[in-house]
């Protein structure tokens, strides 16, 4: 593979001292749950510090609000109908690039901990895309037991709460790096599996928020408050438990001499209804089953998510921009950030002018979607959709039209009134509907056109279980 830094370099041997990053993201963490997002009750002082270093991206969406889905995005910067990664429990397609593979490519040590969801250990070179090292397991939400695979050896036991552990293993990476290849550059991923349910499985040191004390937002119904509040805080625990993991990586990036050099960045793959709109999680049997999402519908508490970008070396502090921000945006943003060319393939779009201050361009709207009803075959859930949010705008529609959506989030936030059908709204639905066909079109989505498995409903795109 024949990369370059910039237009402006012949290759990426002209000097350039590319960046470390270092891309940590949790598993579920809603936008609004970071004191710099916006929540006054709860503690996270490391990532307010990571926020007044940098700049903090206002309006970041996961385009594909499901685990894995958003794992392929960030990777290969397409939507999850061309790379492979439909719906939770499949597999990146192999004839792609993938980020790691570029920056290794470049002269980068690649390195992944923590929560894969892309495929079981062990991880030979072929399953590992890219990553030179890999300290991961699969999925597992029981995070005071965890086993994680090395490469190809394994499985290893985490004798703590498992963002400690994968911290540690994430420093040691760091060190060791810094200790025998000082000169040359490396990409650290780390995914957390909090503050995803259970809720309740975090250190005991961490459960300093009394549910009382936690506002509830109108979007929940009145039966569900009381519930709502309890997982709030427990919730609200795991954010600070990670928040304080966070602070142990900054530190050491510090200690090594490498903070001012290296780009960080702290995200989450979707987010969590936690009772608004009335759903609740998988296992909730009492409820209707189109009410069991936890996350995947196009609801601001399941797309909105934090995105926090630090890099003392080029990027200004105290910074916020409200650019439309998009899963598929991680991967040529970092590498634009790098001095490293971007490869045609990839759908998104180099924003880095909204943390460096320059020209860029301002994206009218994020794409949305889902086409997977959740691992193996659990049922419908919420079905199969796209959407699109603009600055102001939530606008979503359902296979065959069997729903949609139309919220207007500067007169109603919480999205509590539909107003799709509304005679007054028709122009600025065929508007919006106009505008979500031309993303359909330019992603050659099949939509409503590809051929469909018959007992799942699901698109056949040649994708395949990582089991």
């Amino acid at each position: 593979m024949q990369l370059t830094c910039a237009s402006h370099c012949p290759d990426y041997y002209c000097g350039v001292a590319h960046p470390n990053i270092v891309f940590v993201f949790s598993d579920q963490q809603r936008y609004g749950t970071i004191g710099c997002t916006g929540c006054s009750l709860i503690q996270t002082p490391s990532l307010d510090r990571l926020a007044d270093e940098g700049v903090l991206f206002r309006q970041a969406f996961s385009s594909c609000p499901i685990c894995s889905p958003y794992r392929g995005q960030v990777l290969t910067g397409r939507y999850s109908h061309t790379n492979g990664v439909v719906d939770n429990e499949y597999r990146l397609f192999r004839n792609q690039v993938t980020l790691a593979q570029v920056l290794k490519a470049a002269g980068y040590r690649t390195a992944y901990v923590g929560k894969w969801h892309l495929g079981y250990g062990p991880y030979t070179a072929e399953q590992r895309y890219g990553f030179d090292y890999m300290a991961a397991y699969n999925c597992r939400h029981d995070y005071f037991s965890v086993d994680y695979w090395e490469n190809e050896t394994g499985p290893h036991r985490l004798d703590q709460w498992a963002p400690a552990g994968e911290t540690d293993l994430a420093m040691r990476f760091i060190q060791s790096h810094h200790e025998t290849d000082p000169n040359n550059p490396f990409f650290l991923m780390m995914s957390w599996g909090p503050p995803h349910w259970p809720y309740d499985q975090y250190p005991d040191e961490y459960r300093i928020y009394d549910p009382k004390d936690v506002e509830v937002p109108p979007n929940v119904p009145e039966q569900m408050e009381a519930f709502a509040r309890r997982e709030i805080a427990d919730y609200y625990g795991n954010s600070t438990g990670l928040d304080a993991q966070m602070g142990r990586l900054l530190d050491c990036l510090e200690r090594q001499g490498l903070r001012d050099n290296t780009v960080i960045c702290y995200a989450s793959d979707h987010g969590d209804h936690l009772s608004s709109h009335g759903y609740g999680k998988p296992g909730d049997t009492w409820l209707h089953h189109t009410k069991r999402a936890s996350k995947a519908t196009p609801h601001e508490e399941a797309i909105h998510v934090p995105f926090i970008l630090s890099y003392p070396e080029r990027v200004g502090a105290r910074k916020q921009t409200d650019v439309l921000f998009s899963s598929v945006d991680v991967m040529p943003t970092l590498l634009s950030l790098a001095e490293i060319d971007v490869p045609a393939v990839v759908h998104g779009r180099d924003l880095s002018h909204a943390a460096l201050g320059g020209e860029g361009p301002e994206p009218d709207s994020v794409y949305l979607q889902i086409l997977g009803p959740g691992w193996p075959r659990r049922g419908d859930w919420v079905g199969f959709w796209r959407g699109l949010r603009t600055h102001r705008w939530v606008y979503a529609r359902w296979l065959h039209n069997e729903d949609v959506w139309l919220f207007d989030r500067e007169n109603d936030p919480f999205e509590m009134t539909n107003l799709a059908g509304a005679p007054e709204y028709a122009e600025i639905q065929h508007r919006l509907d106009q505008r979500l066909r031309d993303w359909i079109d330019a992603t050659e989505d099949p939509f409503e056109t590809g051929d469909r498995d018959p007992t799942t409903g699901m698109l056949s795109l040649g994708q395949e279980l990582t089991r």
